[in-house]
C-alpha cells in the first residue's frame, strides 16, 4: 500500500509517494525530499517531516539527514551509500543506533543472514 503525502513550495503543491523518497536533507529550516526522479525543497523541519512517514521506513543517521533503509547499499561509520552512489554522513552519536536499526531492517524484509 503506497503512503503518499502533499508538500507546498510556494504556489505549488506536489503528491509523492513516501516510498519513492530515497533522502531528506535539512538546511536553514528548509527540506530538499530527493525521490528516485527528482529533488523538491520545503520549509520545515526534519523531525516534523520524519513525523508523517511510516515508522521503521527511514532512519535519521544526522541531525540534517533522514534516509529511506530500502535505498541503503552500505551503512558504516563513515556513511550511507544510496543504491545512486550518492553519500551521506552518519553521526558519531547515531551511528551504533544506526547499524543496529538498519541490521533489523533486513532481517525483517527477510535479507540473508549476515556473515560475521
Amino acid at each position: 500500500m503506497s503512503h503518499l503525502i502533499t508538500i507546498r513550495w510556494r504556489n505549488k503543491r506536489k503528491i509523492i509517494n513516501v516510498e519513492k523518497i530515497v533522502y531528506v536533507e535539512s538546511y536553514n529550516r528548509h527540506l530538499i525530499i530527493c525521490t528516485e526522479t527528482e529533488k523538491c525543497e520545503i520549509v520545515g523541519k526534519l523531525g516534523d517531516f520524519i513525523c508523517l512517514l511510516p515508522e521503521g521506513m527511514f532512519l535519521s543517521i544526522h541531525k540534517n539527514f533522514a534516509v529511506n533503509m530500502k535505498y541503503i547499499s552500505e551503512l558504516s561509520a563513515e556513511g550511507a551509500v544510496m543504491i545512486d552512489g550518492t553519500v551521506l554522513p552518519v553521526s558519531v552519536r547515531r551511528k551504533t543506533r544506526a547499524l543496529e536499526t538498519f541490521d533489523r531492517f533486513c532481517k525483517e524484509r527477510g535479507d540473508e543472514q549476515c556473515i560475521f
